[in-house]
């Protein structure tokens, strides 16, 4: 049984021997997450104990209007349009098929929804790291948008219905 995610602490949670099978985000994780802690992202950890086991990072961004799927662009909508960003999510291969990746971007989408209510936030995009990961966001609800191959775009609207 797993925590549910907290923010990292690199005093209580042990993440030298994460692994998610992908050494980008094994690395980031190790070498960045609590130096851009708070500076420029977020980093919540979900724990068996102290053993982290999965992790996402959060932070706030900007795109153009043009950028997001037409189907889902709406008159009045600012340009650029804040959204926050899910730079990184990842599971230890220990816990693959599990559900841990769906529940740590849950909690991901719920904590965004959260501070829409704070401030402007009008959708979230994710940069699937490779072509393995993008079923993982397309099968959630996820649009592709035209920020990159890989980037992907959910409107606050969507979140606010399915939670």
């Amino acid at each position: 049984m797993f925590h549910a995610p907290a923010r990292l602490d690199p005093t209580k949670h042990d993440f030298r021997t994460f692994d998610c099978g992908k050494p980008r985000l094994n690395e980031w994780l190790k070498q960045h997450a609590a130096a851009s802690e708070g500076r420029s992202a977020r980093t919540y950890v979900a724990c068996e104990g102290d053993k982290v086991i999965g992790y996402y990072c959060i932070s706030a961004g900007a795109i153009e209007r043009a950028a997001i799927p037409s189907k889902v662009r709406k008159h009045g909508l600012p340009d650029p349009i804040p959204v926050s960003i899910i730079g990184r999510l990842a599971r230890d291969v220990g816990h693959a098929g599990k559900g841990l990746g769906a529940d740590l971007l849950a909690d991901a989408l719920k904590r965004i929804l959260s501070a829409s209510q704070t401030i402007g936030v009008r959708g979230v995009v994710v940069h699937a790291l490779d072509e393995e990961s993008v079923p993982f966001y397309t099968r959630r609800g996820f649009l592709p948008c035209k920020l990159g191959e890989r980037t992907f775009f959910m409107p606050i609207e969507t979140i606010e219905s399915a939670l």
